[in-house]
């Protein structure tokens, strides 16, 4: 069970740190922002929508990394798991 509210962490990336937020909301994750300001614009910056979409879908930080973008999404699965674990 997860408690509501709005849940930050980061984690390591490919170039810095990459940032989380999570809207949990009735059990859910809701909304997902993310900060991949460090990343590169050409892969780690453009894998923020499909990151966010497996977020999303799979409700989970069980997520695929974006090929060009491992480190990126590696990243944002632990920022993740590290979010959930607030919320739990």
């Amino acid at each position: 069970m997860l408690k509501e509210g709005t849940y930050k962490a980061e984690a390591r990336g490919m170039a810095g740190f990459v940032g989380v937020e999570l809207s949990i909301k009735s059990n859910k994750i809701s909304e997902v922002n993310l900060d991949l300001t460090t990343e590169t614009p050409q892969y780690g910056q453009k894998a923020e929508a499909q990151l966010k979409q497996e977020i999303l879908t799979k409700q989970s930080a069980d997520i695929d990394a974006v090929t060009g973008a491992t480190f990126t999404s590696n990243g944002v699965k632990a920022a993740v798991e590290a979010a959930l674990k607030q919320a739990e």
